[in-house]
């Protein structure tokens, strides 16, 4: 049972042909049942028309026997008329007697037939009444016979008329689509093969679904082919984005909101000294951390780049002091709560632009400071001293003495070798957070950062003094001697501005070569 109701389920032909048969059986029942219904009322009053007619055929003979009073005559007639299987009781009344009665019909199951019989002489005159009581058995088996005859012929037309619309069903309609339903379970789509129509269906409804599925074959393999287009397409900017991505010298990386690195290649870990198989999928590595910020910071710049702001740029620094690192990380919004990054190492270009101050800032002869770089050093001493009084840094101004004769002895060249031997005199009398410049000539200026012990200055001034006098030695047989005038001002004591600081320290030296020279002399007192 249960295989006959799957088999119903997914076979169109068997419950085509069911349904067809169930509709042809319920029309053949009901024409049946009007087919039967009609015949026994055509055959009941086919009877009742015979009984007419055999009243018609004795009517004479028993208006004789009747008016003779003749009851054998009567009984021949009654004989006859019984003889006949449709009558099943003959009665004659005359007179309100009953002259004759013949036959056994059950009264009570049929309906008689009865007429009046006038004499033969007086056309109104009755004298007996003729009663035909029907034979019902015998009229009921008649037309059964009749109903019978018609409903074998009326059931054969039904089952071959169900027959020939199965028929015509399975044949014209369920196995062609069988058919179709076959070939397109074993078609090969992406090939562009496509179905033929069946023979017969060229312009019928198979026929244009046939031609709708070939045209769906046909926009389907070309949606195939576009798709393949686009995905080798895809597949080749895939691998060219990921060999960028691996082997470009620039690091790419990934963060979410909260500042966690989801993804980077292997310069971003290679800047950030990560090992080239850590696993950044996990978002355990924060940012920060990486960068030595604060998380503030970092979120500073993401929440900077949400809307349509412009690419948001944080640089860093790495490293230790002695070797310093600078990292340039430039931030895009890319989707919700993630963010797109590039870094580059930019530490070569800000050790070239450390360099190109420090030329601009540094004498080319000596390797000391320039005016330039002491005004930058004199105004970060300014800044210093507003935030702390006691600093008090000390400017020493220096011009050596006799300087010009020995250059115009020993030319230029030797000239040159001896402000280098004064510049090594100052570079290891000061400390290393000192600053010695020459401003031009012969014509230096040392700032030291305070607060400077007045008996710590002299030393330093009297050990300066001393060596400078020394013997310079120019060559193997050739030495020069020279010495220094020295002003000294205090920034904060003697003056509060840089350039008051240089005015009153250049006055000082001044005072020490109207002293005699060779001597150092302090603006407060004027003394040496």
């Amino acid at each position: 049972m249960k295989s006959f109701a799957r088999l119903f389920r997914t076979r169109l032909a068997l419950r085509s042909a069911a349904l067809t048969l169930v509709a042809v059986g319920l029309l053949g029942a009901v024409s049946l049942i009007g087919a039967m219904l009609i015949s026994e009322r055509r055959e009941r009053n086919e009877q009742h028309h015979r009984l007419e007619e055999l009243l018609d055929t004795v009517e004479r003979t028993v208006q004789i026997a009747c008016f003779l009073d003749n009851r054998d005559l009567a009984a021949e007639v009654a004989s006859g008329l019984l003889s006949n299987g449709i009558v099943g009781r003959v009665q004659i009344v005359q007179a309100g007697s009953v002259l004759l009665e013949m036959g056994d019909s059950d009264r009570r199951r049929a309906v008689a037939l009865e007429r009046s019989v006038v004499s033969p002489f007086v056309d109104d005159e009755e004298v007996c009444r003729i009663v035909l009581t029907p034979n019902v058995e015998q009229i009921r088996r008649s037309v059964f016979e009749a109903s019978l005859f018609i409903a074998i012929l009326l059931t054969l037309q039904l089952i071959g008329i169900g027959a020939a619309v199965v028929w015509v069903i399975v044949r014209l309609v369920t196995r062609p689509i069988r058919d179709v339903s076959r070939r397109l379970r074993h078609l090969d789509g992406e090939s562009g093969e496509k179905l033929s129509i069946p023979p017969g269906n060229e312009r019928d409804e198979l026929g244009r679904l046939v031609m709708s599925v070939n045209a769906m074959i046909d926009r389907l393999v070309s949606s195939l082919r576009g798709e393949r287009e686009l995905r080798v397409q895809r597949e080749i900017e895939e691998r060219r984005f990921r060999t960028i991505f691996d082997n470009v010298e620039t690091g790419i990386f990934e963060v979410d909101g909260s500042g966690r690195v989801f993804s980077a290649n292997p310069a971003f870990k290679r800047m950030f000294g990560l090992d080239a198989a850590t696993d950044l999928s996990a978002g355990t590595l924060r940012l920060c951390d990486l960068c030595e910020l604060p998380m503030d910071d970092i979120d500073a710049v993401l929440v900077a780049c949400e809307g349509d702001r412009p690419a948001q740029q944080l640089e860093v620094r790495l490293g230790s002091a002695a070797h310093p690192r600078w990292i340039a990380m430039l931030f895009n919004v890319y989707g919700r709560d993630r963010y797109q990054g590039v870094a580059n190492d930019v530490t070569d270009r800000h050790l070239a632009t450390q360099a190109a101050e420090q030329m601009a800032l540094t004498d080319a002869l000596t390797g000391l400071g320039n005016r330039r770089g002491l005004s930058r050093r004199l105004e970060q001493a300014a800044r210093e001293l507003e935030l702390d009084p006691a600093q008090r840094p000390v400017l020493i101004m220096l011009d050596l003495d006799r300087f010009k004769q020995a250059n115009d002895t020993f030319g230029h060249a030797m000239g040159d070798r001896i402000l280098q031997h004064v510049a090594r005199l100052w570079a290891e009398l000061v400390r290393e957070d000192d600053f010695v410049a020459r401003l031009g000539g012969d014509e230096f200026v040392v700032l030291l950062n305070g607060p400077v012990r007045r008996e710590s200055l002299e030393r330093i001034l009297s050990r300066f003094l001393e060596l400078v006098n020394l013997p310079i030695p120019l060559d193997a047989d050739r030495s020069a001697q020279v010495g220094a005038s020295l002003g000294i001002a205090t920034l904060g004591e003697d003056a509060h501005t840089p350039e008051t600081l240089l005015s009153h320290a250049d006055e000082a030296m001044y005072q020490a070569k109207r002293a005699g020279r060779n001597c150092y002399r302090f603006y407060a007192d004027g003394e040496g």
